[in-house]
């Protein structure tokens, strides 16, 4: 009777040695398995390579810098990556540059902000280095949500440095990356990777050699393409930083705009402010890289959105990796009006 369960014992023992040898086979190894590919973060302003002992996940700080040729030499404008200019009272302008992959230790003179600020920066950054404004530009950088770091706030963030023959609001410089310790506190995150198209080659466009922005007749800019990049003149001179640097980029932009006065804020001789109408909306943009000239759009969809650059038949205008200034140019339709020229020489 018990003789009869032993060919059933040997099945199921070669069943179970069956099973065993299936289930006891090896994983794919790691060179069996196709590898994910890493994307190296590039530094979102420039489109390079994060530097080393730089952070890419650290935030973009931006200061107020003014352009009065009372203040001659500033400080800082050659460290910066983006760097956006502004009309301002008295017909004179006034810059923000943004320092994200870099930093200054020595940025300035700082000058106050302006009801435009807000967005202007967003969505690259909130903390924004300045020298305080009246109640209606607090008011403004508050309802945007901007860390606004002044002289009180800053600690030895910031510091005067006495100048001979300079008046005191020439004299206040900051350290971006000890504004960035401060700042990041309340707002830690960094300029979206998408804001700029960045390429190589880039989009075709017409040779240039010189541009000129005509903001006032007291603040007329000049780019040359020289050497591969432009070179900045004010006032029939380079643009020199204290440093002894001639300031000379990689891209321009220019994005006309409607500009009118505030009938609300004025300066301590009773000039009104210069105020941006549409700083959402679309207008017309020139990039020039490359010794060449784009003509297309600037269009932004809100003050949350970046601004998107496109030729006139909707295709993205690309950058050239590097340095940018962006030039708020007023165009004819607003109070304030400014005008720009190109030529081949």
């Amino acid at each position: 009777m018990f003789a009869r369960s032993k060919p059933l014992l040997v099945l199921v023992a070669l069943a179970l040695t069956l099973g065993a040898c299936s289930n006891d086979a090896e994983p794919p190894t790691a060179s069996d398995e196709t590898p994910t590919p890493t994307v190296e973060p590039k530094c979102p302003l420039t489109g390079f390579d994060v530097p080393a002992g730089v952070r890419a996940d650290r935030p973009a700080v931006a200061i107020k810098i003014e352009n009065n040729p009372s203040a001659y030499p500033l400080s800082g404008l050659d460290d910066a990556e983006i760097v956006f200019e502004e009309e301002v009272e008295g017909g004179l302008t006034r810059f923000m540059a943004i320092f994200h992959c870099t930093d200054s230790k020595k940025a300035g003179p700082v000058r106050s902000a302006r009801v435009v600020d807000p967005a202007i920066m967003t969505p690259i950054t909130k903390i924004l280095g300045d020298a305080g404004g009246n109640g209606q530009v607090k008011k403004a950088l508050d309802k945007g949500g901007i860390v606004s770091i002044d002289e009180t706030a800053a600690g030895s963030a910031m510091r005067r440095v006495p100048r001979s023959g300079y008046s005191s609001e020439h004299t206040l410089y900051a350290n971006t990356a000890a504004l960035r310790k401060i700042g990041q506190k309340k707002y830690d995150k960094p300029p979206p990777q998408d804001l700029f198209d960045f390429n190589v080659t880039g989009s075709q466009g017409k040779k240039v050699k010189t541009l000129t922005a005509t903001f006032s007749q007291s603040s007329v800019v000049v780019y040359r393409w020289k050497r591969g990049a432009w070179m900045r003149f004010d006032h029939d001179s380079p643009l020199t930083m204290e440093s002894g640097t001639k300031i000379a980029v990689d891209n321009v932009i220019l994005e006309l705009h409607k500009v009118n006065y505030s009938k609300k804020i004025t300066d301590v001789l009773g000039n009104p402010s210069i105020e941006i109408a549409d700083a959402v909306g679309k207008g017309t943009a020139i990039v020039f890289r490359g010794g060449t000239m784009i003509k297309g759009t600037w269009e932004r969809k809100s003050l949350n959105s970046a601004v998107r650059y496109e030729t006139k038949d909707g295709k993205p205008i690309a950058l050239q990796s590097g340095t940018t200034w962006i030039e708020l140019l007023p165009d004819k339709s607003g109070e304030v009006k400014g005008s720009y020229s190109v030529s081949k020489k």
